[in-house]
C-alpha cells in the first residue's frame, strides 16, 4: 500500500493532465452540439467590439475638434481681455493704494484723487453767473457811462447808444436794454467769459458737491486718518467714469469752440453745445444682480439727478454676475438739444458706457438776462442715464478683500474663472 501511494504521488502531475484531457474531450463532445449557438453569440461579439472600434475612432476625432475649438475659444477670450483693458485704458491713481494698500498709500489716493478731481472741473473752464460785486460794479459803470453821454452827447467820445426799444415784444432785452440793465450786463459779461456753467466741489457743502460728484470719504486731504479700501475702490472708478464724461464734454465744446474761430466768432456759453453742468453723479456700489424699479430723476432745476442704481428699472437689466461688477452713472446738463447725440456718441464709440435713458425738456427763454444765460437756441435740460460693465479679469485684481467679501465675489482672475462660474 505504502508503494502505491508513492506511485501516486510521484505520478500525480501526469494523472491529473489525464484527468484534465478526459474532462476536455467530454465537454468538446458535449459542446459540439452547441456549437452554432456559440458562433452566434461569438459574431455578435466581433460586431460589437468592430462597433466600438468604430466608435472610439469617431470619438477621439470628435474630441479632438472640440478641444481646438475650445482652444480657440480660450485664445479668442485673451484678446478680447487685452482688447478691453485697452478700451477703457484705466489705471489706478496710486497703484499701490489697491487692492489692500497701507494707509500710506490711501492718504496719497486721497491727496492724488483731490488733485484729479479739481483738475478735470478746471478743465471745462467753467464758471458761473454774476456775483452781487459783479453787478455793484456794473452799475458803478453804467453811471459814469450815462454821465459820458450827456457830457458829449450821443455822437461824442462816450460808449455806444444802441438805438431802438430796450425790450423786443416778446419781453426780451435788446442791445439797449441790456446797456441800461447793471444786473443783465454784468451776467451777460460772466457768460462771455467762459465755455460753461458749473459748479466746483468746494463752493457747497460736503452733502452738495457741485457739478462733480466728489467722494464724501475723500473730504479733509492732508488729515492723518487715512480712507478705508473700501472707499479708496469706490473713489477709484469714481474718478474713471467722471474723467470720461468731463472729456466728452470738453472735447465736443472745443469742437465747436474752433469751428467759431474759424468763422470770425467769440465762443461763449451762448454759442456752444453744452452751456451747463448740472451734475454727474455716480453709484457708491455695484448694481446688485436683482432689484426694485425706481423712477428716474425728475427734468429741470439746479438739483442733481441720480442713477437709478437697480437692474429692474433699465432695459438692459444688468447688474452683477460671476463675470462682471456693473455701477451706473447719470449726467445732468444744459445743452443745445441738436448736440446732444453727438455727446452720447462722444461717450459710447468704442467705450463700454451704455445709455440707458434719455429725457429732455426745454428750458424756458430767459427773457431778463438774471443769472445764467443759455442763448436763444433750442435749449433743453437733459438727463443721459449710462450704466458701465466692470470685466471681472480687468477690475477685480483692484478690488479690496471687502469689496470682494461685500459683493459675495469669489472669482478672482488669478483663480482662473470661467463666466459660467458661481462667485
Amino acid at each position: 500500500m505504502g508503494q502505491l501511494i508513492d506511485l501516486l504521488k510521484r505520478q500525480a502531475f501526469f494523472i491529473v493532465c489525464g484527468l484534465g484531457a478526459l474532462v476536455g474531450i467530454a465537454l468538446m463532445l458535449t459542446g459540439m452540439r452547441f456549437m452554432p449557438k456559440v458562433m452566434e453569440q461569438m459574431r455578435k461579439v466581433e460586431g460589437t467590439y468592430r462597433n466600438i472600434t468604430g466608435l472610439q475612432a469617431v470619438s477621439l476625432g470628435k474630441i479632438e475638434a472640440v478641444q481646438e475649438r475650445i482652444d480657440a475659444v480660450l485664445e479668442d477670450h485673451k484678446k478680447i481681455l487685452e482688447r478691453a483693458r485697452t478700451m477703457y485704458g484705466y489705471e489706478p491713481l496710486v497703484p499701490a493704494a489697491l487692492p489692500n494698500g497701507d494707509s500710506i498709500a490711501r492718504n496719497a489716493f486721497r491727496d492724488r484723487y483731490t488733485e484729479g478731481m479739481d483738475a478735470l472741473i478746471k478743465s471745462l473752464n467753467y464758471g458761473g453767473p454774476a456775483a452781487k460785486q459783479d453787478v455793484d460794479r456794473w452799475k458803478d459803470r453804467i453811471a459814469e457811462e450815462q454821465a459820458q453821454l450827456k457830457q458829449f452827447g450821443a455822437g461824442g467820445s462816450g460808449p455806444p447808444v444802441f438805438p431802438g426799444p430796450e425790450v423786443t415784444a416778446a419781453g426780451v432785452l435788446t442791445k439797449a436794454g441790456i446797456q441800461k440793465n447793471a444786473e443783465a450786463r454784468a451776467n451777460v459779461s460772466a457768460a462771455q467769459r467762459i465755455v460753461m456753467y458749473a459748479r466746483h466741489f468746494n463752493d457747497g457743502r460736503p452733502e452738495d458737491p457741485g457739478s462733480l460728484d466728489f467722494a464724501r470719504s475723500m473730504r479733509g486731504a492732508g488729515s492723518s486718518g487715512a480712507p478705508e479700501p473700501w472707499d479708496v475702490w469706490h473713489a477709484q472708478y469714481n474718478y474713471w467714469i467722471q474723467k470720461d464724461v468731463v472729456e466728452a464734454i470738453v472735447a465736443l465744446n472745443k469742437a465747436a469752440a474752433d469751428e467759431l474761430r474759424k468763422n470770425g466768432k467769440h465762443p461763449w456759453v451762448e454759442n456752444l453745445p453744452v452751456k451747463d453742468l448740472i451734475s454727474i453723479r455716480v453709484t457708491t456700489g455695484h448694481i446688485p444682480a436683482e432689484g426694485e424699479a425706481v423712477y428716474g430723476s425728475k427734468l429741470g432745476g439746479e438739483g442733481p439727478a441720480l442713477p437709478p442704481a437697480t437692474p429692474a428699472t433699465v432695459f438692459t437689466q444688468h447688474g452683477a454676475t460671476a463675470a462682471y461688477d456693473v455701477v451706473q452713472f447719470t449726467i445732468k446738463a444744459v445743452m443745445d438739444e441738436r448736440d446732444i447725440p453727438k455727446l452720447v456718441e462722444r461717450l459710447t464709440k468704442d467705450r463700454f458706457h451704455t445709455l440707458l435713458r434719455a429725457a429732455y425738456e426745454a428750458v424756458p427763454p430767459n427773457l431778463g438776462m438774471v443769472g445764467k444765460i443759455y442763448g436763444s437756441g433750442p435749449v433743453v435740460s437733459v438727463i443721459l442715464d449710462f450704466e458701465l460693465p466692470l470685466l471681472g479679469p480687468v477690475f477685480r485684481r483692484w478690488m479690496p478683500a471687502k469689496v470682494l467679501e461685500e459683493y459675495g465675489i469669489t472669482c478672482r482672475p488669478e483663480d482662473e474663472c470661467k463666466p459660467d462660474e458661481e462667485g
